[in-house]
Formats: C-alpha cells, sequence, structure tokens
C-alpha cells in the first residue's frame, strides 16, 4: 500500500483528490494521513468526503476513514465502472474540485460515462466552470479526450444549487501539442441575480488590456440560489491561455477585470504553453501519455509542486520541472 503524507507542499485538498485519481488509474491501494493538517479546520472536509465517495463508486473501492474531520484514510480501488451517475456535494463546494477526481479514471474506463455534479460551478479557490469548459477541456481534446460538458445552473457561495453534466468517453490520451499562435481573446462576464452594469464594467476594464488583439467578450445573465459575478478569458488559436477571477462583495468589478485581463496578459508576455492553473490541473493526465514531452509555464506554484510530487509517488511516473531563465519547463 502506497503511503502519502498528506500535508506534504501545498497540503490541501489537492492531495486527496489527485491521490483518488491516481490510485484508480494505476490499480494503487494507498493510505493518506496528515490530511490537512496545517489548515486552520484540518481533516476532510464535506467536499473531500464527497470526492472519497464519488471516487468509491464509480471505481468499486473499498474505504477506511472516509468521515468529516479525519485525518487518515485508505482506499482500495476496484474495477472502474462507466454508466451514469449523479452526485450532490450538497454545498457550494466545488465541483469542478471534485471533478479532478472523475475524469482521469473515466477516461481510462471500458465503458462511457455521464456525471452529473450539484454544487458549485463558481465559488472561490477553484476553477470557474467557464474555465473549466473553456481552457481545462480544450487541452483534453488536444490530447484526444473526449469530453463535453454542459452548464446547467449556475451555484455561489454559500448556497450553492449549481449544476454541471459531463459525458466522458473513454480513450487513451496522446501527447499535449500546441502551437504558438494566438489568434483572437474571447471571454465571458457573467452575473448571476445582481445588476447588468457588474458585467458590462469588467468587460470594459478587460477591453483595455487587449488593443492589439481581436478581443469578444460576452455578456450572460444568469438566476440561482446565491447571487454571484465574474469574469473569464482566454486566448484561441494554436494555443490556449485562460485566466477567471470571480467578483466580491466590496470589491469593484473594474478590479475584478483588471486582473483577469493583467494576469492573461503575463502569461501571453511570456511565450508560455500553459497559464499556471492549467500547468498543475494537468499534471495527472501528462503522467497517463507514454510520450516524452516537455511544456512551459510562467512560474512554479504550491499546487504544481504538490501534483508533481504525489504523481510520482506512483510507479511509472516521471514529471520533472526546471527552471529556465524566463519560464519554467514540465518535462514528462
Amino acid at each position: 500500500m502506497l503511503e502519502i503524507d498528506g500535508s506534504h507542499g501545498e497540503g490541501g485538498g489537492q492531495i486527496v483528490r489527485t491521490a483518488l485519481a491516481m490510485s484508480m488509474i494505476t490499480g494503487e491501494s494507498i493510505k493518506i494521513d496528515e490530511i490537512r493538517a496545517n489548515r486552520e479546520n484540518p481533516g476532510l472536509s464535506h467536499q473531500h468526503l464527497m470526492a472519497i465517495k464519488a471516487a468509491a463508486e464509480i471505481g468499486h473501492a473499498e474505504t477506511e476513514g472516509a468521515k468529516k474531520g479525519s485525518d487518515t484514510i485508505i482506499f482500495e480501488p476496484g474495477e472502474i465502472e462507466g454508466g451514469r451517475y449523479s452526485f450532490d456535494i450538497g454545498t457550494a463546494g466545488s465541483i469542478t474540485l471534485l471533478l479532478q477526481a472523475l475524469i482521469p479514471p473515466a477516461l481510462k474506463a471500458e465503458e462511457e460515462f455521464t456525471i452529473k455534479v450539484r454544487g458549485g460551478t463558481d465559488v472561490k479557490w477553484s476553477p470557474p466552470y467557464d474555465y473549466f469548459d473553456k481552457v481545462f477541456l480544450p487541452f483534453l481534446r488536444k490530447m484526444d479526450g473526449n469530453i463535453s460538458s454542459e452548464l446547467i445552473k449556475r451555484g455561489h457561495y454559500p448556497k450553492g444549487g449549481g449544476k454541471i453534466k459531463l459525458d466522458v468517453e473513454p480513450g487513451k490520451l496522446t501527447d499535449l501539442e500546441l502551437e504558438e499562435k494566438i489568434e483572437k481573446i474571447k471571454g465571458k462576464a457573467f452575473v448571476t441575480d445582481l445588476p447588468d452594469h457588474i458585467a458590462e464594467r469588467m468587460k470594459k476594464e478587460a477591453l483595455k488590456e487587449f488593443m492589439e488583439f481581436e478581443t469578444n467578450i460576452d455578456i450572460e445573465t444568469y438566476s440561482s440560489a446565491s447571487p454571484g459575478t465574474g469574469i473569464v478569458l482566454w486566448t484561441t488559436g494554436g494555443k490556449r491561455l485562460g485566466m477567471g477571477v470571480l467578483g466580491e462583495k466590496g470589491r469593484p468589478a473594474e478590479k475584478v477585470g483588471e486582473e483577469a485581463a493583467t494576469d492573461l496578459r503575463k502569461d501571453i508576455e511570456a511565450e508560455v504553453s500553459l497559464d499556471p492553473n492549467a500547468a498543475d490541473q494537468l499534471i495527472p493526465y501528462l503522467a497517463m501519455i507514454d510520450t516524452n514531452g516537455t511544456l512551459t509555464v510562467r512560474k512554479r506554484t504550491g499546487h504544481l509542486e504538490t501534483n508533481i510530487w504525489l504523481v510520482n509517488r506512483f510507479p511509472g511516473m516521471n514529471v520533472e520541472l526546471k527552471d529556465e531563465e524566463k519560464s519554467v519547463q514540465i518535462k514528462y
């Protein structure tokens, strides 16, 4: 049984989610201890428990210690079974984070998956839905991953109530080949049960940053159990870079739009392959493919370093970081 230190590096729920996914795709039983040991509320939260429950259901796994506040779990995977699944996080817990534990094994199964998850679609400290749909999933499709998603309803903190449907057709992933060309900047600014002018102001500020590009930012309005707002920007063409920022009470909409545009600009000017958020999320998938390659990212992050450390704990996996003068190489 592979033993994993849940307090290593970034030391958050990412270790649990990635470890569950890697356990199922390699068949390795795992024991994770010291889970979130350095956090204000250590141990498993409700959202982490849902990830374990969902992973155990699709992977016919045996578990021990899966209860709220637990600092140790054992996860013994079985056979991954496709089909139709529905999971309710029950709070505004992030749907896109939960799916990090489920997509890699779904790609390794023998049958197709349809997964519906209820919870938060756009919540703090997690990928906003539009980033997940417009930036992250296109990378997997470039790797021949046949995956599609549908936003059924937005869900924000504190009530959640959002819903996403995901369809995954199993298949062998291939190398991620990216070009350097950027054709356009696209984006989406949205409001949920808030005045439309908030999205207009985010859009206007973001547009100032990209005068030399053809830029198109859509505005969409929704209704949900709790109000929310945000903006996601991404490049199109041979290179896909993206950035998403959610609004917060008391923070001007202009600052939200400015932050998203400024961070995306940094990645464009660095001439890198991936933005920092895509880099750490793609590590398990890069470890799954048979070919070797190199991608670049503007900077190291704790999430990136932790995910690489964790993936390399599993037999046959080898992903490395190498610092260059103006970027960081991800070698796999």
